[in-house]
């Protein structure tokens, strides 16, 4: 059994501290749905109800298929920064990274299971595979509630400005705490944004 840590390989990108730091982040697939309205609980809560059990059902499917054991990492949305400036117009998408042994017919065959045993779950016509932003981000550590992110984002901002960067197209959040298990002011989340140089 061949066993891929992708915690530790891909460790950058699912921690961080207070202190915004620059890493690089190297080209990885997901599978996600895209979504248009703005995000929040009543589209996340859908979206992650669709995609933890598609995602499990492919680890134990290549575990089984392929004998190659990997964990099942967390959820991260991805958003343009353009869309926090305006109230309509959002185009943002929800994911949880997978190895690159996972293709578009894994994939397919993962969610026709899912469907199967478990037809009430939503959005499963929506989950694709996709490709995740790569290159030098910036990235902090926020504590607390989503809706209370604005101050670490401004830190965030801050440090690239002063690094000799500039926001580039993305905002990415990794959700590191359950809602439904962690008090709102523990809850941590690593917050990255791509740059470019001035």
């Amino acid at each position: 059994m061949e066993r891929m840590d992708l915690r530790k390989d891909w460790a950058p990108l699912f921690t961080a501290r207070k202190k915004p730091d620059l890493i690089e982040v190297p080209a990885r697939h997901a599978i996600g749905i895209v979504e248009t309205r703005p995000p929040g609980a009543e589209t996340m809560g859908p979206i992650f109800a669709t995609l933890y059990p598609v995602a499990y059902t492919l680890k134990f499917a290549t575990k089984a298929e392929q004998a190659v054991d990997y964990p099942v990492l967390p959820p991260e949305a991805v958003f343009r920064i353009a869309d926090f400036k305006k109230p309509e117009g959002w185009r943002w998408m929800a994911c949880i990274a997978v190895p690159d042994i996972i293709d578009a017919a894994a994939l397919r065959r993962a969610v026709k299971a899912v469907r199967a045993k478990h037809p009430e779950t939503p959005l499963l016509d929506r989950v694709k595979l996709v490709s995740l932003p790569a290159g030098t981000q910036a990235r902090i550590l926020h504590v607390g509630a989503y809706d209370a992110e604005q101050p670490t984002i401004d830190r965030l901002m801050a440090f690239v400005r002063e690094a000799g960067y500039r926001a580039g197209r993305h905002h990415i959040e990794v959700y590191l705490s359950d809602p439904a298990r962690v008090p709102v002011e523990r809850m941590r989340t690593v917050i990255r944004m791509s740059v470019t140089e001035r």
